[in-house]
């Protein structure tokens, strides 16, 4: 159990056995238009800075992306601007915030005493997502030797100031 959870919500239906983006915007901006949240938070993955835009469109709010830090009890926010060389302080006025954190730069949550928490099927899933802009036809993966930089732990890096490929083995 994590502090801070007080309900989950699923949703289940065939037409979300392969999600993408659309389909489940729709299904979150239902929800959170159904009830008194202040803000909407994804990873910052391919599927999460796919959605949170859409989420935000469906609820003319502005998202965020790339968090990689909170400042002011989540009144202001870091995220890297020209592809990563500079960081940037912005905040909202938007009542609710759609946000994508990168899960890198933040500590993981540890788990705390158990807590009761209440979990709720979201009904009426096909209806929610009404006529799609699109449907899932195949994953395609592409498999490589390189490590996920995302997710690595530690990572090392040489670049011009080892001047040739022998000297990497400094590294």
């Amino acid at each position: 159990m994590y502090s801070g959870i007080s309900k989950i919500y699923t949703a289940k239906d065939e037409g979300l056995e392969n999600p993408y983006g659309q389909a489940v915007a729709q299904i979150a901006a239902n929800l959170v238009q159904s009830g008194s949240y202040t803000n909407v938070i994804a990873a910052s993955s391919s599927f999460g800075k796919d959605t949170a835009p859409r989420i935000g469109g469906l609820l003319d709010l502005q998202a965020i992306t790339d968090i990689v830090q909170i400042l002011e009890d989540g009144a202001k926010f870091v995220r890297p601007i020209y592809a990563g060389n500079a960081l940037c302080t912005v905040s909202t006025r938007d009542p609710i915030r759609i946000l994508t954190i990168r899960g890198t730069n933040f500590d993981a949550a540890k788990p705390g005493d158990a807590q009761d928490y209440s979990v709720e099927e979201i009904q009426g899933i096909a209806e929610t997502m009404g006529v799609q802009a699109g449907s899932w036809v195949e994953n395609l993966i592409t498999k490589s030797e390189m490590a996920e930089l995302t997710s690595a732990e530690i990572v090392v890096s040489g670049g011009r100031a080892l001047k040739t490929g022998e000297n990497f083995s400094l590294l």
